[in-house]
């Protein structure tokens, strides 16, 4: 890969960075989140160049984050990002054998999965009922997915169910 390629990924992960920076925060039961653009970024990455470059884009943006928005939980979101980043990467691995649709699944899944070690990390010790802490990750993991489908129909034309 050259450096032109670094370039423009590296303006990319900047744009989408500031994209999540500005993002309007959404208040649920008192808890304040944001649709995590980061992560549908990452799920893009890892589609097209598997885990190495995903991991290292993700730890870099998830320390990014953890910069800008939480320093009380610093590294926890470098930690999930790079977590995820080495699952979506899988994305990549096997291009032909899965459907579209059992992409899409797997890039929920993950989400899913995303939410939950970010919650548990920010949540532990505190007294929280896990109904509650559930339905942050389940919207948390909609809107996100929801946001990914809208960009992958309109801006990309259905990449993630062709690829």
């Amino acid at each position: 890969m050259n450096k032109n390629f670094y370039f423009k990924i590296v303006l990319a992960a900047l744009f989408v960075l500031l994209t999540q920076i500005f993002i309007p925060v959404i208040t649920f039961y008192n808890f304040r989140f944001a649709p995590d653009i980061l992560i549908i970024f990452l799920s893009y990455i890892g589609l097209y160049y598997g885990r190495v470059l995903t991991i290292i884009i993700g730890f870099l943006l998830g320390l990014s984050q953890d910069l800008i928005t939480q320093l009380e939980l610093m590294g926890a979101m470098a930690f999930t990002k790079s977590v995820i980043g080495f699952c979506l990467g899988t994305l990549n691995l096997y291009p032909n054998v899965w459907s579209g649709r059992f992409k899409l699944f797997f890039i929920f899944i993950m989400y899913n999965f995303h939410f939950f070690i970010f919650n548990f990390i920010k949540f532990n010790g505190l007294k929280i009922e896990s109904l509650i802490v559930s339905k942050i990750i389940i919207i948390n993991s909609l809107i996100s997915f929801v946001i990914l489908i809208i960009i992958d129909k309109i801006l990309l034309d259905g990449v993630i169910a062709k690829k």
